[in-house]
């Protein structure tokens, strides 16, 4: 007698305990469909290739030494181009403190930029050395001599400088 009244209890629990796993999911959304007055968005466009032609690249070059130069604190300044990387070694004022020198190695990066947007990254340098190299490079440059004869020395730059302010 007992088991016949356990039996419906014990179908009844069974069965409520099946069905409420499966109604507690999550709601899902449906997935929208392409609408005819969806906005087309054209791609931007491809931004213009830095020129390879010895001539183009010492005037960019030219242009953003001219550029760097007019940073307060700065005396004058030497640029490498190479694809679209700037090699920058830049002659400061003497006696200046560390923030200051940050500074202006941020505001070079910025003016040089904002002087040729296709430039991507741009390595700043006040050493000594590292300026001599650059100026040593950009003669180089000037003289004909491609900056792929100078790949193995920029590169040895880069290793010893980080980009700044990408």
């Amino acid at each position: 007698m007992k088991r016949i009244k356990l039996l419906p209890v014990l179908i009844l629990v069974l069965a409520v305990g099946m069905t409420l796993p499966a109604g507690c999911g999550a709601a899902r959304k449906p997935v929208p469909q392409n609408q005819a007055n969806d906005i087309y968005q054209a791609p931007a466009p491809a931004p213009e290739p830095m020129p390879t032609s010895p001539v183009e690249v010492s005037k960019i070059s030219s242009d953003l030494s001219g550029a760097a130069a007019r940073v307060a604190g700065v005396n004058s300044a030497t640029v490498v181009i190479t694809g679209t990387t700037a090699y920058v070694g830049i002659d400061q004022k003497a006696g200046l403190e560390k923030s200051e020198t940050d500074r202006i190695k941020r505001e070079v990066t910025d003016a040089v930029k904002n002087a040729e947007p296709r430039v991507t990254a741009v390595f700043v340098s006040s050493d000594p050395d590292i300026v001599a190299r650059l100026r040593r490079i950009a003669g180089g440059v000037a003289a004909g001599q491609p900056v792929s004869s100078f790949a193995g020395e920029l590169t040895e730059i880069a290793r010893r400088l980080a980009p700044s302010n990408m």
